[in-house]
């Protein structure tokens, strides 16, 4: 089964792809459970990722998945204002695979390589899901924004004085 359980449902897209956010514990054992049963090789799932990562906490854990034929996007909760985790997400629904390790794309499974989106997987995003992004995204966004802005704007303060 492609579907984690107890899914909270979020938006549904102009295209009719919906999003859901899965609680930590019930996704943690849906995608370990996904990847044994469908023998999947992506690199962060190998044996010595996975033990770097539960251990240090350094490395890569999925927090979203894309089941394209039933046009439903799954992240974990905590994650469902993590813009290029649900534009990338949303790239599969497309039809977009993962782009090859280490090319700087939105298709790139590791979240800081997300940088350029030539095929504009984003844009596609934002107008599919424009009232969640414009009520949801944006405001999340600037909540991230202000305490950086005043953080900034407290040390060249106490620079100048």
């Amino acid at each position: 089964m492609l579907r984690p359980i107890d899914a909270t449902h979020l938006t549904t897209g102009k295209d009719g792809t919906r999003i859901y956010t899965v609680r930590p514990d019930v996704w943690k054992n849906h995608i370990l459970t996904l990847h044994k049963k469908q023998n999947i090789g992506e690199w962060y799932m190998k044996p010595t990722f996975k033990w770097l990562h539960e251990h240090t906490k350094i490395g890569y854990f999925p927090k979203g998945l894309a089941i394209e034929t039933a046009k439903e996007i799954y992240v974990v909760k905590g994650s469902e204002t993590d813009y290029t985790l649900l534009a990338h997400e949303y790239g599969h629904i497309l039809g977009h695979g993962h782009t090859p390790d280490g090319i700087m794309d939105l298709m790139n499974p590791i979240d800081p390589l997300r940088v350029s989106d030539s095929r504009n997987i984003g844009d596609k995003f934002e107008y599919n899901f424009s009232d969640y992004y414009d009520n949801v995204l944006v405001r999340a966004e600037r909540n991230r924004a202000i305490p950086a802005a005043l953080a900034v704007g407290m040390i060249l303060f106490g620079m100048m004085g």
